[in-house]
């Protein structure tokens, strides 16, 4: 008879033989690298345009720049990708990054780094396409287990890069090395991706094979492939704004706050507080773990309110007052200390703030609800470092500052108009 300790190790071996024969394992991988190689660099571009000469508002547009490409070809990729297949996709995505990020070894004045960031833009889709391709291989009901495996090894992936990136930063031309090295680890993850994964039935062809008659696939065709404005805005209209506009007002608001806050925030860092590259890096570092240590918590913290409206009211009250401290505070201790709220609130509200989606819209309209609140952060992620860039020109304080107003005005559009559902339909039937 097998002893209690062998069994264990068995079931410990056969855990590991079959993550790695798991045909998600290589994507796993690839999404570290991708975060890796980006968090190594990231926080390294506002201070590098910055010693170039650029002036925080023009630091701003740079990142806007990014943001604004991307959202306008994140569509554009994802459907590309529906066509031509997930494993083709994400090779080109990855060398034509790893292109961009090697460009900005060449890039010694702020225009160059401007055309450094157009291929990335365009083709910086990895981590969406990554998914799709998980979502092709899996059943629906193990789709949500992958992803978050995912973005778990995302996750690692951006903890460990910030703190590389900043040592690598601080020997003579590190800038110029960490952008290599970036481009190096994007070109290591085209090698992975073209050895290890295969080829998946894209989902345009699938779709084909599941109709045989040529009406069919005409009308396949017509509905779902190509986008239909005419449906769209079809559906828009559908939408009761009467009842919702206030929400998406005031998810806009809360996440532009911490999009502020954030842009620059490097910079930001070395010109208030005089911190070395490397400090950066482990700042950064840790107020990663601290949202991936909350996401285990999320769910146990929602049951106790069951209320997302009154969660998201005290959590975004808890957002405005961690943004006036990060704001106003001297010692970088206590900064530091301060960010791990700050943490907690965003990845709860997020949680919290899609529930409510889900409580106040209808079952038809989800799909649609969750694109406009994806196009919201999209426009936020657009606009936010530009106002970062203005505010940074007043003060170093100043992101922090304009993010705190932004949450403040939330907090006031919620105690002006209760976002729980229960308490819209009592003043509804009220009003009847």
């Amino acid at each position: 008879m097998a002893a209690p300790t062998d069994k264990i190790s068995a079931n410990k071996m056969f855990s590991k033989r079959r993550l790695f024969n798991d045909p998600a394992f290589p994507i796993y991988i690839s999404g570290f690298l991708d975060l890796f190689g980006v968090s190594m660099i990231l926080p390294l571009i506002a201070t590098h345009a910055r010693d170039l000469g650029a002036s925080p508002t023009v630091v701003g547009v740079l990142g806007s720049t990014y943001g604004a490409i991307q959202l306008f070809t994140s569509p554009l990729v994802g459907q590309w990708s529906d066509v031509a297949g997930r494993r083709f996709t994400i090779l080109v995505c990855l060398v034509m990054s790893a292109c961009g990020y090697m460009m900005f070894a060449f890039a010694t004045t702020v225009v160059l780094m401007f055309v450094a960031r157009l291929p990335l833009g365009i083709f910086k889709h990895s981590q969406n396409i990554g998914k799709s391709y998980l979502a092709d291989i899996t059943t629906k009901n193990d789709q949500t287990a992958k992803i978050g495996h995912f973005n778990a090894a995302s996750s690692i992936g951006f903890v460990l890069g910030p703190p590389v990136g900043g040592h690598i930063a601080e020997l003579k031309g590190g800038f110029y090395l960490v952008s290599l090295l970036t481009g190096a680890v994007f070109l290591l993850n085209f090698v992975l991706i073209w050895l290890t994964v295969p080829e998946t039935t894209s989902r345009k062809e699938k779709m084909r094979r599941n109709y045989s008659s040529a009406d069919s696939l005409r009308q396949m065709q017509s509905d779902e492939l190509n986008f239909s404005s005419k449906g769209f805005m079809q559906a828009v209209t559908e939408i009761d704004w009467h009842d919702l506009w206030d929400l998406y007002l005031i998810k806009f608001l809360l996440g532009a706050s911490v999009i502020v806050f954030r842009s620059n925030f490097s910079l930001m860092l070395q010109e208030k507080y005089h911190t070395t590259p490397a400090e950066n890096g482990y700042i950064i570092s840790v107020n990663g773990i601290v949202s991936a240590f909350v996401g285990f918590l999320t769910g146990y913290i929602a049951d106790y309110y069951n209320n997302n409206a009154k969660l998201l009211l005290h959590l975004s009250i808890l957002q405005v007052f961690v943004l006036l401290c990060l704001s106003l505070t001297t010692p970088l201790w206590i900064f530091v200390i301060s960010l791990l709220p700050l943490g907690f609130v965003t990845t709860i509200s997020r949680v919290s703030g899609t529930s409510l989606t889900f409580e106040r819209g209808s079952k038809e309209e989800v799909g649609i609800l969750m694109g406009f609140q994806q196009t919201c952060m999209s426009v936020a992620r657009m606009l936010g470092p530009v106002v970062a860039g203005i505010a940074q020109e007043a003060t170093s304080s100043g992101p922090g500052i304009v993010g705190a107003v932004l949450a403040l005005t939330a907090v006031l559009i919620m105690i002006i108009r209760p976002q729980d559902p229960m308490k819209r339909s009592f003043k509804v039937k009220k009003h009847i």
